[in-house]
């Protein structure tokens, strides 16, 4: 399978797509299902897809948060959550299990969330947060129709 990006660039995507989601999720206080509509409706989808290196491994997840709300200013939401100590939640992991299932399949950001929205991502949380990635993107998958 021919990916959009190379591998080595994987972990920083999924890392940046993870502080993206908790930032927004957690510290925004706003709702999955904005979130959704934000990131869907943003650039940055698309041009992970493509591989632009910018947004693979040069925007912050903090960035990435500033060009999806282009409306809001965010400093100091951002400073705040800089100067706390950062722990991975379940919005983190929703960001760092979707940038594998969009690499992984090389198909887009929103088929996958037509499909399986960012909510149902957060329901599975609990079950498969600590399995193998693989078996995430499997049942993730179960629901995507070619």
């Amino acid at each position: 399978m021919k990916y959009a990006y190379d591998e080595s660039y994987l972990e920083d995507v999924q890392k940046n797509l993870g502080f993206f989601f908790q930032f927004l999720l957690c510290n925004e206080k706003m709702p999955p299902e904005e979130v959704q509509r934000l990131f869907l409706s943003s650039e940055i989808p698309y041009q992970i897809e493509i591989g632009n290196p910018d947004f693979l491994c040069g925007k912050s997840g903090f960035e990435l948060a500033i060009l999806a709300l282009k409306d809001k200013n965010l400093s100091l939401s951002i400073s705040k959550a800089q100067k706390m100590p950062f722990f991975p939640q379940s919005d983190y992991w929703c960001g760092f299990v979707l940038a594998y299932c969009q690499w992984k399949n090389n198909i887009t950001f929103e088929k996958i969330l037509q499909s399986y929205s960012l909510k149902q991502i957060l329901d599975i949380y609990p079950l498969l947060h600590e399995a193998d990635i693989t078996k995430t993107e499997e049942l993730i998958f179960s629901y995507i129709k070619n």
